[in-house]
């Protein structure tokens, strides 16, 4: 009889990276719509998103399990720059992005992270880009740039602002693979992503009046989306992104999470009514073709 434990600690990193994808895909839309419909400046959506998301693992930890809450003090220093770069430099790219190009084309520039994760885990973390990595990136890339329309003159518009808050969010996003997994040895994943996140709420909302805070929560409609921005695609997709990465190298996690582009795609089509181009539906195929190419067992 084989012994199946080695199998269930990839499988379940994997279906977590997947189910934080589905809840990453929500986030785009949420931001335009509180940037273009309640009018709030982007980096306000970002500094308030976090901080919520901070206060709330804040308030379930306290409760459930203070033990989570001691971090080392010479660990300080990490999670700050943790904090700076994966969250507050990630989520001031990702909403200036999402605020100045189209949410596709920001979803496509977002997942370079895969490329940048496999280019900075391999000196940091020792991982190697093997022909079944190469192979899922290459099908995963593909497959997101049909999705998004990436052929359409339309998309390929971009203007060069919003092209570089793109490929910043790619950068940093695949950064934190690099910093989760090393978090990791160390300490619990919802202790990572409390201090993680207090972190970047910090670095966020020093940019912020208090003004411009009160401004956000006045507008009832606009409250409840930024709590509901807080609490599931940040809160519930970070947790379940970097759950994932206790048994997953940072790579595969980046890879894995191209899924959020075709369950945005898939989202709209369903709630929407946006159907999905012949295109559209090849990219989604070769998406899934490369998740299953990274889950195939080496010979």
């Amino acid at each position: 009889m084989k012994d199946t434990s080695r199998l269930r600690g990839p499988w379940v990193g994997t279906i977590a990276v997947l189910l934080a994808a589905c809840l990453f895909a929500t986030s785009g839309t949420i931001i335009k719509h509180l940037i273009h419909g309640y009018g709030l400046p982007p980096l306000t959506v970002a500094a308030v998103r976090i901080a919520l998301a901070a206060l709330t693992l804040f308030g379930l930890l306290g409760a459930l399990d203070r033990k989570l809450l001691r971090v080392r003090t010479r660990e300080i220093p990490f999670f700050l720059l943790f904090g700076l770069i994966c969250v507050a430099l990630f989520q001031a790219c990702w909403v200036y992005a999402v605020s100045l190009i189209d949410v596709g084309v920001a979803t496509a520039l977002n997942y370079t992270a895969p490329a940048w994760a496999a280019l900075f885990a391999w000196p940091l973390l020792g991982e190697r880009i093997d022909r079944r990595k190469g192979m899922a990136l290459l099908l995963t890339a593909a497959g997101v740039a049909l999705i998004v329309r990436i052929f359409d003159a339309q998309f390929l518009s971009l203007n060069l602002t919003g092209l570089l808050w793109g490929l910043g969010s790619g950068v940093t996003y695949g950064l934190y693979g690099i910093f989760g997994r090393r978090a990791l040895g160390r300490y619990s994943f919802w202790t990572i992503i409390t201090y993680t996140f207090a972190a970047g709420a910090l670095f966020l909302l020093v940019t912020q009046s208090v003004g411009r805070i009160g401004s956000a929560f006045a507008q009832p409609g606009a409250a409840v989306w930024l709590v509901i921005l807080a609490l599931v695609p940040t809160l519930g997709g970070y947790a379940l992104y970097t759950f994932g990465l206790r048994f997953l190298e940072a790579t595969a996690a980046a890879i894995l999470a191209t899924v959020e582009p075709v369950m945005a795609a898939l989202w709209a089509a369903i709630f929407l009514g946006e159907s999905l181009t012949w295109p559209q539906i090849i990219g989604v195929g070769l998406v899934i073709a490369g998740v299953i190419a990274l889950q195939l067992k080496r010979r």
